[in-house]
C-alpha cells in the first residue's frame, strides 16, 4: 500500500444558512475582511477568511438540491469538511479505498490551484485531501 504525507490543514469548510448574517459576525470579530466568491458549479456562494494558518471558508447553498443545501437539513449549519493538504493524492485515494472508505469523486476534481477528492462516510465530518496538480 502506498502512503502519503499531510503537509497540513489547508481550510475548514463550515455550512451555513446565511453567508451574509456569518460574514457580520466574524470579520468584525477578528477585524478581517472575507473573500467572496460564487461557485455555480458547485451550485455555493462562500466566504473564505484566513485566521493564523488555517482558512475558515463558509458555504452556502444557491440553488435548491445542492449538497450544501442537503447538509443543512440533515444537520443544520456546522462544520462540514476539514481539507488537508497531502503530497500525494493518489496514493491516499488508495489508502482510503484499501481502508474501506469512498471517495465522492471518481476523477480528482481540480480546484484552487489543486487537485482533489473527498473521503466520504468518515465520523463527524468529510474529509477533502487535497494534492498537487500533476
Amino acid at each position: 500500500m502506498s502512503y502519503f504525507r499531510v503537509k497540513g490543514i489547508n481550510h475548514l469548510g463550515f455550512v451555513v444558512k446565511d453567508l451574509d448574517a456569518t460574514l457580520k459576525q466574524w470579520e468584525p470579530l477578528f477585524g478581517v475582511k472575507a473573500e467572496i466568491k460564487e461557485n455555480p458549479d458547485l451550485q455555493v456562494r462562500l466566504g473564505a477568511i484566513s485566521l493564523g494558518n488555517i482558512k475558515f471558508v463558509f458555504n452556502e447553498s444557491t440553488q435548491a438540491g445542492s449538497r450544501w443545501e442537503k447538509y443543512l437539513e440533515a444537520n443544520g449549519e456546522g462544520l462540514e469538511h476539514v481539507a488537508f493538504e497531502i503530497d500525494d493524492l493518489k496514493a491516499a485515494c488508495e489508502q482510503a479505498r484499501g481502508s474501506g472508505l469512498e471517495l465522492r469523486f471518481e476523477q480528482h476534481k481540480p480546484m484552487h490551484g489543486f487537485l482533489t477528492n473527498f473521503v466520504e462516510g468518515m465520523h463527524a465530518v468529510d474529509v477533502e485531501l487535497m494534492g498537487p496538480e500533476k
